[in-house]
């Protein structure tokens, strides 16, 4: 199959692109990782969810797709967790 051709396959099937779609899938699954209870290092979250040992760029999409930094995310999520 043609690249092309799966990609807007994709985008047909989606609504979006293979790149934003497994952006998502990322941070959703950050967003698990960092909401438990004893969240695990940025940059071990990083490596968990694919951004291999690359935090700073896993923070830039985080904060992209959810408009706050990570580090700012544990503490929402402690913060919620106390009331």
């Amino acid at each position: 199959m043609n690249v092309n051709y799966v990609s807007r396959c994709f985008v047909n099937e989606t609504h979006q692109k293979f790149s934003a779609y497994l952006m998502n899938l990322r941070v959703q699954k950050a967003k698990e990782i960092l909401s438990g209870q004893n969240p695990d290092k940025i940059q071990n979250v990083a490596e968990l969810v694919g951004c291999g040992n690359n935090p700073y760029y896993f923070s830039k999409i985080f904060k992209k797709c959810t408009g706050m930094t990570p580090s700012a995310y544990i503490r929402k999520v402690q913060r919620e967790r106390e009331l």
